[in-house]
């Protein structure tokens, strides 16, 4: 980005910069299902999602694409620009992230992507995640990023992130 359009960044974008330069963070595009649809359809990245216990069909997941809710936000995470995750806010509020690319992972990546999330959409605070019990990295990353561990329901460990 050259000098004269940073003034033009939004401040979570800016503070995303200031902290890490190479991890960058996009609009979910067209282009980027058949990647996503590889990360979610394997078992090591949806062991912990709520709702799917099997690899993803394409035509569901475009139709899954098509279809989101106006209020959710979809963004895809780069690191030294490359696509290796994503990072969500759905319609009722919840946060979710995950790193298809291993080699990302333990790198701080997901930490800056959350807290770019949780600033960029201050606005919807309170935000929430619902964390696996056996999630243990992102139980960590959460806490991280600010979110105040409050309560377990239905097996389920819900974070709660104010502004």
């Amino acid at each position: 980005m050259n000098r004269e359009h940073e003034d033009e960044r939004c401040e979570a974008c800016a503070a995303l910069a200031s902290r890490d330069s190479s991890v960058t963070v996009a609009p979910l595009a067209r282009t980027d299902l058949e990647l996503v649809l590889a990360w979610r359809s394997n078992p090591e990245v949806y062991r912990h999602f709520r709702g799917q216990d099997g690899p993803l069909v394409w035509e569901d997941h475009v139709k899954w694409f098509e279809s989101r809710d106006e209020r959710r936000q979809d963004f895809v995470v780069r690191y030294d620009r490359r696509r290796v995750g994503v990072v969500s806010l759905d319609a009722d509020d919840a946060v979710s992230v995950y790193l298809g690319d291993v080699s990302a992972r333990g790198q701080g990546v997901a930490t800056n992507a959350v807290r770019w999330l949780c600033g960029r959409l201050a606005d919807r605070t309170p935000l929430h995640a619902d964390v696996h019990p056996d999630n243990d990295a992102s139980k960590r990353l959460f806490e991280r990023c600010g979110f105040e561990r409050e309560e377990q329901t239905d097996g389920w460990i819900r974070y709660v992130y104010e502004s």
